[in-house]
C-alpha cells in the first residue's frame, strides 16, 4: 500500500507540471489535442472539449502535446499548420511562458504543500524544551524551561536567531548564552561540543519548547516560499558538490526505482513527513527540467533565447543534433542511476547516504 501511495504522489506532481504547460498553452492561444500521463500504449482516453485525456502504461513521465510540435517534453517539430492555435506560430515569449509554466507550476505546487505543513505545526519558541545528555548544554547547567535571550551578544527574539548566532561555530569554540530562569537572567559559557553523530559539526545541544499555536496561513505561505528558495540553492549546490568531485555520484542520484522506495518508507512514517518529501521532490523536478539540455524545458529556453539573439530560428539540423545529444546523456544518467540503484538493494545499502540529525 506504500509503494501505490508514494507512486501516486509522484505522478500527481508530473500531472502537476504538465497541466502547467497545458493551461497556459491554452491561455495563449496554443490548440492542446492530447493531455497524456504516462508512456506507452493508452489505459484509458477521454475527450473533454478540444483535449484528449489518457493515461497510458508506462507511468514514467506524461505529455502535453500541442499543435505544432511533438509535445512540450520532446524536440521541437515543425510542421506544415502555421495557424492562430499552433505552438510554433506563437511569438517566443509567449513560447517561453509556456515551457516555463511546467517548471513553476512544480515549484508552486512545492509552495502549496509546504504552507500546508507549516499551517499544521506549532513555530519553535526561545524556551529550551529539552537539554541532550553530555551535551555543552548539560555541562553549563542550563534547563528545561530556560528562556534564551541572548547567544554570543545578539539578542534572540525568535529561535531563528539563536541559530543564526551560532551559525559557523566550530567544536571547541567557545559560546556564551544568557537565559531567563525564574525572572532572574543568568549566563553561561563554555565549549562547543561535537554532534556524536559528526563530530565536525558543534552542537549546543537544546531543543525549543514549541509554541501553543501554530503557523497563520500568512506566516506559513512565507515560509513555504523561504523553504522552496533554499532547498533551490541546495539543489545547486549539489550539483556543484557532484561536479568536483565532494560528493559521490554514485552514492547521491536515484532512478524511479530509489524515489519510489524511499518515498514508500516515508509513507509509512506518517503523512506530514511524506508532503516535505514531495515538495522535495516537486522542487528538484522544476529545477532539473530547467537545465540548458535538450529535451528538458530548459533546452527549448534556451533555443528560443538564441532566437532572440540571432533574430531568426535556430535551424532545425543544429537543434536535431543538441536535441540528439542531450536525450543520449539523460539516457545514460537514468541507466547509471538504475544501476546504482540496483546495485544499492543487491549489496544492501540506503538508496540515500544517512544524514546527521540536524539540531542546535
Amino acid at each position: 500500500m506504500t509503494v501505490l501511495v508514494a507512486l501516486l504522489g509522484l505522478i500527481l506532481l508530473v500531472v502537476v507540471h504538465e497541466l502547467g504547460h497545458m493551461l497556459v498553452a491554452k491561455a495563449l492561444g496554443v490548440h492542446v489535442p492530447e493531455f497524456g500521463i504516462g508512456f506507452g500504449p493508452a489505459i484509458f482516453k477521454k475527450k473533454f472539449g478540444k483535449t484528449i485525456y489518457s493515461f497510458r502504461i508506462i507511468l514514467l513521465g506524461g505529455f502535453a502535446k500541442m499543435e505544432g510540435m511533438e509535445g512540450v517534453a520532446s524536440v521541437e517539430e515543425a510542421t506544415e499548420e502555421r495557424g492562430p492555435r499552433s505552438y510554433l506560430s506563437k511569438a517566443p515569449w509567449r513560447r517561453a511562458l509556456i515551457i516555463f509554466a511546467g517548471p513553476f507550476a512544480n515549484l508552486l505546487a512545492a509552495v502549496v504543500i509546504l504552507s500546508g505543513v507549516y499551517m499544521t505545526l506549532s513555530p519553535p519558541t526561545t524556551e529550551v524544551g529539552r537539554v541532550v545528555g553530555g551535551s555543552l548544554a548539560e555541562d553549563v547547567g542550563l534547563r528545561q524551561g530556560d528562556r534564551i535571550v541572548e547567544a554570543n551578544g545578539q539578542v534572540v527574539s525568535e529561535w531563528n536567531d539563536f541559530e543564526g548566532a551560532l551559525a559557523g561555530e566550530r567544536p571547541g569554540d567557545e559560546v556564551a548564552f544568557v537565559v531567563e530562569r525564574g525572572g532572574e537572567r543568568e549566563e553561561f559559557s563554555g565549549a562547543l561540543k561535537g554532534d556524536p553523530t559528526n563530530p565536525e559539526r558543534a552542537i549546543v545541544g537544546v531543543q525549543p519548547a514549541p509554541s501553543e499555536e501554530n503557523y497563520g496561513p500568512i506566516e506559513a505561505v512565507g515560509l513555504g516560499v523561504e523553504q522552496t528558495v533554499r532547498i533551490i540553492g541546495l539543489f545547486g549546490w549539489f550539483i556543484g558538490q557532484i561536479v568536483t568531485g565532494e560528493l559521490n555520484f554514485f552514492d547521491n542520484v536515484s532512478s524511479p526505482i530509489g524515489v519510489v522506495s524511499v518515498s514508500s518508507e516515508v509513507v509509512s512514517t506518517g503523512v506530514l513527513a511524506f508532503a516535505r518529501l514531495l515538495a522535495l521532490i516537486s522542487i528538484n523536478l522544476a529545477v532539473f527540467n530547467l537545465l540548458p539540455i535538450l529535451p528538458l524545458d530548459g533546452g527549448h529556453l534556451f533555443f528560443i533565447a538564441a532566437e532572440k539573439v540571432l533574430g531568426r530560428p535556430v535551424r532545425p539540423e543544429t537543434v536535431g543534433k543538441v536535441a540528439a545529444f542531450g536525450l543520449a546523456l539523460i539516457l545514460m544518467l537514468f541507466v547509471f542511476a538504475t544501476y546504482a540503484d540496483v546495485s544499492k538493494i543487491v549489496e544492501g545499502q540506503p538508496f540515500i547516504p544517512e544524514q546527521p540529525e540536524q539540531r542546535p
